[in-house]
């Protein structure tokens, strides 16, 4: 079957566009696929993964976002939306480096990062990050994800400023999207100036090895 988005037209599985257009409807209740040979079955499976993986993505962006947008949004609203109780939203937040109880927390902030290799330092002065705590991570975006900028498969040294509070950070479009550093047990957010410079087109995918 043949559907249309936004003037684009895409072939997907019978079964996966009538419950696509099922749920946008919000009908009730759920019917079965119509499908019924093995590979027929799979192939549906197989394509409800695909989308339903990406859907996640997105969902947990917006509940980023949404939830960075202030320091007093509201998290019971937010969960109803999401159909979370409030310790399972509150993990899904916090994976996205963002505090459980914005009252007592605030996020890890990249703010600058220098390339290892030639000891140049990017977006600050060398005033701005004294003292700060920093992290080295290989940068090593996915490929066909974004055009590479000149740090692409550099190691960098990222200096954060630690427990900013949300309503201060301004994550914007950034929200959701962390470096992780295993070690030392710490989930970094970025500004918006360090993820454009780190990646140019400032679209965000969560799946990269580096990030979430």
């Amino acid at each position: 079957m043949r559907i249309s988005i936004g003037g684009e037209r895409v072939e997907v599985h019978d079964d996966l566009a009538r419950a696509l257009l099922a749920a946008l409807r919000d009908e009730q209740p759920v019917k079965p696929p119509q499908a019924s040979t093995f590979d027929d079955l799979t192939a549906l499976v197989d394509c409800i993964s695909r989308v339903t993986q990406r859907l996640t993505v997105v969902k947990e962006l917006a509940m980023s976002r949404a939830d960075a947008t202030g320091s007093y949004s509201n998290r019971r609203a937010l969960g109803v939306a999401a159909g979370m109780a409030p310790s399972q939203l509150g993990r899904v937040l916090e994976g996205h480096g963002l505090p459980r109880d914005r009252r007592a927390g605030g996020v890890d902030l990249a703010v600058a990062f220098r390339t290892t290799d030639d000891g140049v330092l990017h977006l600050a002065a060398e005033e701005d990050v004294a003292g700060l705590p920093s992290f080295a991570l290989p940068f090593n975006p996915a490929q066909g994800v974004v055009e590479p900028t000149q740090f692409a498969g550099r190691e960098l040294e990222f200096y954060y400023r630690p427990q900013v509070p949300i309503a201060v950070a301004d994550l914007g479009r950034t929200a959701g999207y962390t470096l992780r550093h295993a070690e030392q047990g710490l989930i970094a957010c970025l500004t918006e100036r360090v993820f454009d410079a780190l990646f140019g087109d400032p679209r965000i995918d969560p799946t990269r090895p580096n990030g979430r």
